[in-house]
């Protein structure tokens, strides 16, 4: 079979990308969310999107879909569109029905067809565009750690499986709640509820004071990292320009829009002590959080493993997915909550 390599407009696409949408694929690909990163990327200067096609050269079925974004300048080089903050896996798509030794001769003839250097991140450790990269091309590879809690079946069986220290974590956190009275409640937004306007702008605030408190910190440190110039420069940073590009990137817009987005918030009456948010696949099997953040003055209930905690129930009483997954980092917390490590990589090709 002969293929041909095309750069399609990502609008021209929509019903051929959806089509390809199968329970491998992250939601992080899904047409429907990547459309709010081409809509961010489209607003900067110097980066073209790129939509790699790789079709059937008699038919001009296409077979791929490589999502790319052309960075120009001295250093020009191509990367994947899905490379972002916020953003949780980057990878190909694939025709439904292709065979594995198709794919695999779609993903040599990809790389033979583009012969700039490229940084293709966030590939999963599994996926067929990673594992099968031309060696002779890559100039670095490097990992970064995802974490993944299979949804328990039974509540006490999982408390079992954690550690006598994660489990005293976790029975100790609710206890200190009951013993103050605070009557905490988890509520779940998005698909047929949409969150409310208030509830999102609340949710906003929490998430950026999280990110501003460290800051903060930072200016007033008696161990100053990089000096008091730097901690300074780096709190007015996150004040002025990093406050606005919170409130104002892609999943900022996707989350509270999407009917496959789900937000989980804790309660105290009407005040909130911490959330995460993210999105489910279309098989609801897994829900991804690329964004987790707890209220600062409920620190001493470890609000962070209380919220997983009832996530983690609320998910086995609904059965609605099987993987809790927490997205890029590897941060302890996660795995003393019973999360399985994995990796996407970072492969430069020159």
């Amino acid at each position: 079979m002969d293929y041909t390599l095309e750069f399609i407009p990502f609008e021209s696409l929509e019903s051929t990308w959806k089509a390809m949408e199968t329970s491998m694929v992250s939601p992080f690909m899904y047409y429907d969310y990547m459309k709010y990163i081409v809509q961010e990327e489209k607003r900067k200067p110097c980066r073209e999107i790129r939509i790699a096609c790789i079709k059937e050269a008699g038919t001009g079925e296409v077979l791929m879909i490589v999502p790319l974004m052309y960075m120009k300048g001295w250093k020009a080089h191509y990367k994947m569109l899905g490379d972002t903050g916020g953003c949780d896996i980057a990878d190909a798509l694939y025709k439904a029905d292709l065979s594995e030794e198709e794919k695999l001769r779609c993903i040599a003839f990809f790389y033979s067809s583009i012969p700039e250097r490229m940084e293709l991140c966030r590939l999963w450790e599994q996926s067929p565009l990673y594992l099968n990269a031309p060696k002779d091309r890559i100039e670095s590879d490097g990992s970064v750690g995802y974490a993944d809690i299979p949804v328990p079946k039974d509540w006490n069986e999982y408390l079992g499986s954690l550690s006598g220290y994660s489990r005293h974590n976790v029975t100790r956190a609710f206890r200190r709640l009951d013993r103050d009275g605070i009557e905490h409640r988890l509520e779940v937004y998005g698909g047929d509820r949409p969150v409310p306007e208030d509830v999102w702008k609340l949710l906003m605030k929490t998430y950026y004071a999280r990110f501003h408190a460290k800051y903060k910190r930072g200016v007033f440190s008696d161990e100053t990292k990089g000096g008091i110039f730097v901690q300074a420069a780096k709190y007015i940073h996150y004040r002025t320009f990093k406050k606005y590009w919170f409130y104002h990137k892609h999943d900022s817009f996707s989350i509270p829009e999407l009917p496959n987005s789900r937000i989980y918030v804790l309660w105290n009456g009407d005040d909130m002590i911490a959330f995460c948010c993210g999105f489910l696949t279309h098989d609801k099997t897994i829900c991804s959080y690329p964004r987790l953040a707890i209220n600062e003055k409920y620190n001493y209930y470890t609000p962070g493993c209380v919220l997983l905690a009832e996530v983690l129930q609320y998910y086995m009483k609904e059965g609605v997915t099987e993987h809790l997954d927490l997205s890029r980092g590897d941060e302890q917390y996660k795995f003393k909550m019973g999360a399985n490590l994995y990796h996407t990589h970072d492969i430069v090709l020159k």
